[in-house]
């Protein structure tokens, strides 16, 4: 069988959803399948820092769906949702080749854009809603990354399978022999992409408590994005001095980074609930390491935390509760056991054969 893959992005480039959807891609091959890639010839860090977004990602579709129809005859296309609307393309590609089309959601356009205010509510948010519909239906599965997602989707008239981001295969091997020392002052993390959705004003409210209180926590923003640039005026602005700055570390170096840290935290706007899944929080989940949830406290990400005895759980604005909770974790030495740690490359077995059941 004859697989086509259609993203934005993929390895070399560092773009998360890229390197998941290559790898489901090697699964594939080590198969027996034959794998085709397309992509939008656009750097995915690079794009963080330029402007021009909607014409920039406008060009990427119209180069996909050129690409994907000039591709040999596929059996499967298969998509992920970067650009927006990726799966209109995907669903003409499909029927070009009379392929089936499987559409794996990482970000619901153009419902995201919509909560976030990128775009105005209207016609045109209404008919791309009413298109993504209706290649919703059209397509052999649509895959959703948790619960709150798998209910939008429903509105549809759809009914999803779930399949969870998983750590990395490189990612993995790093882990074996990762370094599980702390740094000398005890800090938290946030890592990666400070996005739209992703909430930070509680991160750096609950600092700002530490400080006040005499604290020597340190608080770590590693990587970038663009709600970066507001959340370090706004940290100015509230004169923290006992919070860093650094850039996105190279992926081997990723999980020593974050076990030099006492605890990790991942953030998300509750207006985005179910239309992503913080992909850190895959990771995070693998390492014996505090997690703080600033979120929807009932969403699915909370669900899951909520079986995870070092994690807290937080709604966005409880800055206090979090620095009481992180002052907590900083004065307990108590290790975190194996057992309550996830086992993240059965996870990523578990989730490569769903998606070899599901291309059959």
């Amino acid at each position: 069988m004859r697989v086509l893959f259609l993203n934005q992005y993929f390895p070399p480039d560092p773009a998360p959803t890229g390197i998941l959807l290559a790898e489901v891609a090697a699964e594939l091959e080590r198969a027996g399948h034959t794998v085709d890639f397309v992509a939008a010839r656009q750097d995915y860090r690079g794009a963080q820092r330029q402007g021009g977004r909607m014409r920039r990602e406008a060009i990427a579709l119209l180069r996909m769906v050129w690409d994907g129809v000039r591709r040999p005859r596929a059996d499967v296309v298969i998509s992920a949702s970067s650009p927006p609307c990726l799966l209109v393309v995907a669903t003409l590609v499909a029927r070009w080749h009379r392929a089936r089309s499987i559409h794996w959601i990482m970000d619901l356009y153009p419902e995201i854009a919509v909560a976030l205010g990128e775009v105005r509510e209207g016609p045109l948010s209404r008919a791309l809603a009413t298109a993504m519909g209706g290649c919703y239906r059209r397509a052999a599965h649509v895959v959703a990354l948790d619960e709150d997602m798998a209910a939008q989707i429903r509105r549809s008239g759809v009914e999803p399978a779930i399949v969870r981001p998983w750590v990395f295969a490189p990612v993995l091997e790093q882990l074996a022999g990762a370094a599980a020392d702390r740094d000398a002052a005890w800090t938290w993390i946030y890592s990666g992409n400070l996005g739209r959705a992703h909430e930070w004003e509680t991160l750096l409210a609950a600092q700002a408590e530490l400080e006040r209180r005499g604290s020597p926590i340190r608080l770590r923003f590693q990587g970038g994005g663009p709600s970066r640039p507001a959340a370090e005026s706004r940290a100015k602005e509230l004169g923290l001095r006992q919070v860093e700055w650094s850039g996105y570390v190279a992926e081997e170096e990723l999980p020593n980074s974050l076990l030099r840290c006492g605890a990790a935290a991942v953030t998300q706007l509750p207006a985005a609930r179910g239309m992503l899944w913080p992909s850190k929080l895959g990771l995070l989940l693998a390492l014996p390491r505090p997690i703080a949830w600033v979120g929807p406290k009932d969403g699915a990400v909370a669900a899951l935390l909520h079986r995870v005895p070092h994690a807290g759980i937080f709604e966005v604005g409880e800055g206090v509760a979090l620095a009481e909770w992180l002052q907590a974790r900083a004065a307990d030495a108590t290790p975190i056991p194996p057992s309550a740690v996830l086992d993240a490359a059965a996870h990523r077995a578990e989730s490569l054969d769903r998606w070899k059941k599901l291309i059959g």
